[in-house]
């Protein structure tokens, strides 16, 4: 076998990322003439970095799934919450109408006293706060690929 696949007979996912990462870093970047060719490749490494950062952990389903469990507890808890989602469309994205339900329950939180206000702050907010940080966490090294290739705020 080949070092570093631990007796793997096929490289998994994140050593072919890892391995067109350092490919495009140490292989083709040096030998780009244009700053265009060296940002897209930079983006390339940014995305590729993404990716690898993204895993199973950090999937969308994994997300929908914890956020619609709170949802869905805190509405069995609280039946009058119900009253105020009541007014939602859907849209076709499940993911994009959790959200929008959420959304919906943290607004209503804002200002209300109520046990059921109370209990929208205590669950669902610090639940959303983490899945934004996980989301800013594994989309940084994207964003910086971005940044240190100056294809950010360049206009010229």
């Amino acid at each position: 076998t080949r070092s570093g696949m631990k007796g793997e007979r096929h490289p998994t996912l994140p050593q072919l990322l890892k391995s067109a990462i350092h490919t495009i870093e140490e292989v083709l970047m040096p030998e780009l003439q244009t700053q265009w060719a060296e940002s897209s490749a930079m983006g390339l490494v940014g995305q590729l970095r993404y990716a690898l950062a993204r895993g199973e952990c950090g999937s969308l389903a994994a997300q929908d799934a914890e956020l619609e469990g709170c949802l869905e507890g805190l509405l069995a808890e609280f039946p009058e919450l119900r009253e105020l989602l009541s007014t939602i469309e859907p849209s076709g994205d499940a993911s994009w109408d959790l959200r929008e339900r959420a959304s919906r329950l943290l607004i209503f939180a804002l200002d209300d006293q109520t046990p059921a206000a109370a209990a929208v702050r205590a669950r669902l907010r610090p639940l959303l706060t983490a899945q934004v940080l996980q989301d800013l966490a594994e989309t940084g090294p994207m964003l910086q690929a971005f940044l240190e290739s100056g294809s950010v705020g360049n206009t010229g």
